[in-house]
């Protein structure tokens, strides 16, 4: 299914005259894309001061930093700004899936060559997403990661605008953060009630990719899978009066850990399942701290409650893995649980 939305996807130029292209994605996610070419090429010009601007099609002018050794720059990294790869964030938008139910929502996507300079990194005002660069190679997993978190942004800023605060009030009854003074619009980021929102559609509703630490920015509240009525919540907003089908097979992982840790040379993994008679398939997999996969160590349908496995400190490859951190993931169906590791030679 997730394929088949890729697939769908239709680039093409709207007119003669355009400096974007038009993506429609079978999710209901229409797209007006500007490349980082496009921008450099159509869209920016230098001011007299020596920087560089670039103007929307309103005539909004945005700065930009084309200089990563400009002092506003507190990590110039590997020396160069790398702009998100733009088919993993074609290949994103087309691979959210709100269960099969269209979004029906427009967005500019800017996948921006440099950052602005009074906003360093990615953010969605309205259906504007602005996709900043790294100053390392920007990995195919934090590409997905961002563009479905600025989706559920745009998202929200559809179906659930700043106006609707009964809206707000049910989001935060299902989420179980009612009453609690801490999650608030003046709270620090990762307790604002639109981020926990965001992360809840991320985690919900993206590709695994998106979803590859199986946590959250906040990491203190219920992963979104745990809470009961929460996915069902974003799809009626969408799609009003809609029954929420919840298929069989998606068993919630309700424990998982590795031992011994630290660990070298091996160790093992067990994960535990509420409702072994609706288990599917399970996977567990190992993950280098920039979210790169390491070793696909399990896939199968258990006969029980619980899988156990074991990682020998080794590559997909064969190679021996370095000293290190590293991630291991379960997943069943879109319940995901994740641990920390460290390998120590």
């Amino acid at each position: 299914m997730l394929l088949l939305a890729v697939l769908l996807i239709q680039p093409r130029h709207a007119d003669a005259t355009a400096v974007y292209e038009v993506l429609d994605c079978a999710n209901g996610i229409d797209v007006r894309l500007y490349s980082p070419g496009i921008i450099l090429s159509e869209m920016t010009e230098k001011r007299s001061d020596g920087r560089l601007v670039m103007r929307l099609p309103d005539g909004v002018e945005i700065t930009l930093v084309d200089d990563i050794y400009d002092p506003v720059i507190s990590n110039r990294g590997d020396g160069l700004f790398h702009p998100m790869n733009v088919e993993w964030v074609v290949t994103a938008l087309g691979e959210i899936d709100l269960c099969g139910r269209r979004m029906d929502i427009d967005v500019e996507i800017y996948v921006l060559p440099f950052p602005r300079y009074y906003n360093m990194v990615s953010s969605t005002c309205g259906g504007r997403i602005f996709l900043s660069p790294g100053v390392h190679e920007v990995s195919r997993e934090t590409v997905a990661w961002t563009v479905t978190h600025e989706i559920g942004h745009a998202f929200h800023n559809r179906y659930l605008p700043d106006s609707d605060a009964a809206g707000w009030d049910r989001y935060l009854v299902v989420r179980g953060l009612d009453g609690e003074p801490a999650f608030s619009c003046y709270a620090c980021h990762m307790n604002r009630p639109k981020e926990i929102f965001a992360e809840d559609f991320r985690y919900l509703f993206g590709c695994d990719e998106s979803r590859v630490s199986g946590t959250l920015e906040n990491p203190d509240i219920p992963l979104p899978d745990e809470v009961p009525g929460l996915a069902g919540f974003f799809i009626t907003l969408a799609a009003p009066g809609v029954a929420v089908y919840t298929a069989p097979g998606n068993a919630s992982v309700i424990a998982a850990a590795n031992y011994p840790n630290p660990f070298n040379p091996s160790t093992t993994i067990r994960a535990e399942f509420d409702r072994p008679d609706q288990l599917g398939e399970v996977e567990i997999n190992i993950y280098a701290v920039d979210g790169s996969l390491v070793k696909r160590l399990y896939r199968g349908r258990p006969s029980s409650g619980e899988v156990t496995a074991v990682w020998d400190g080794t590559t997909a490859w064969g190679a021996t893995a370095r000293s290190g951190v590293y991630f291991f993931r379960v997943k069943s169906g879109r319940h995901v649980r994740s641990g920390k590791m460290l390998l120590i030679r």
